[in-house]
């Protein structure tokens, strides 16, 4: 066992199972976020079947709610120091627009703000540790987003899944990517954003209509789309390899390191954006 801690969102189906899989096999402790005790446990005892390795810690934590995000800080720092890295991957795309009870809509919630509010709730443990990392899990439909800066959760515009709330959330993700990384240089935590590429999993399942999914988007996922162990292989080296040392603040699909849409280099755009989720989040500039 090599005594690092990392930290997973988005780890019962898919991508993150892999990478929890694939760090457990390096031998890495793993602290799992799972929205149920039930769910992150069944993943638990798959990975400790598959590796061996028993260093896993299951916390249940809905990631839609800021104040189960800072339970679970809580909760982590009372039995550990440092940590070496965090994985932001989970990722949602919810039927219709839903509202969190406190106030957030709901993909906005876990598929940016979550990302944002760990890593600097956590930023004092991957301090502690050297070449230490934040990875996000990004996709191309950041391409696609269009924030508006007087409507940044898109409560005003036509609700829709893949290219409407989806892709602001997304292009939100790989706007924060790029500013934290700034933030971040000289402190040896970096952070990159990486697209595992078009995987079969299940995320889609909400954007097509439910005949449409079964009958067209699933047997063409099977056939043209990567496994998830695939899927998970870049975010592994990510996090693993001493290739990232000192890697910072990049876009990659895959292996390769891509220049992301030029909405993401709107200066006017990005300070809005990280104002606004100060305050949303109430963290101290």
């Amino acid at each position: 066992m090599n005594n690092k801690n990392a930290i997973i969102t988005g780890i019962t189906s898919g991508i993150g199972t892999e990478i929890a899989i694939g760090l457990a096999k390096h031998g890495y402790k793993l602290h799992l976020l799972s929205r149920t005790q039930k769910s992150g446990n069944r993943i638990k005892e798959n990975i400790i079947k598959l590796t061996n390795n028993e260093s896993i810690d299951v916390y249940e934590c809905d990631l839609s709610l800021q104040k189960n995000i800072h339970k679970f800080v809580n909760d982590f720092r009372q039995k550990n120091d440092g940590l070496d890295v965090l994985i932001n991957n989970a990722g949602i795309i919810p039927k219709k627009r839903i509202i969190t009870i406190e106030g957030i809509e709901m993909q906005f919630a876990v598929n940016y703000i979550a990302p944002f509010l760990l890593s600097h709730l956590l930023l004092d443990c991957l301090k502690k540790n050297s070449s230490s990392r934040i990875i996000n899990t990004g996709t191309t439909a950041h391409a696609f987003g269009n924030l508006n800066p007087n409507d940044f959760q898109g409560n005003e515009k036509k609700y829709r899944g893949f290219s409407g709330i989806y892709g602001d959330t997304k292009l939100a993700l790989t706007i924060f990517t790029i500013e934290m990384a700034k933030k971040l240089e000289g402190t040896g935590v970096t952070c990159n954003i990486i697209h595992p590429g078009f995987v079969n999993t299940n995320i889609a399942r909400n954007v097509f209509p439910k005949i449409l999914y079964e009958i067209l988007f699933r047997p063409i996922s099977k056939v043209f789309a990567l496994s998830s162990k695939k899927g998970a292989e870049p975010i592994i080296k990510a996090a693993i390899s001493n290739e990232f040392d000192n890697i910072n603040g990049n876009y990659y699909k895959r292996f390769k390191n891509l220049k992301p849409s030029k909405k993401v280099f709107d200066k006017n755009l990005n300070e809005r954006l990280w104002n606004y989720t100060i305050e949303l989040t109430q963290l101290t500039r």
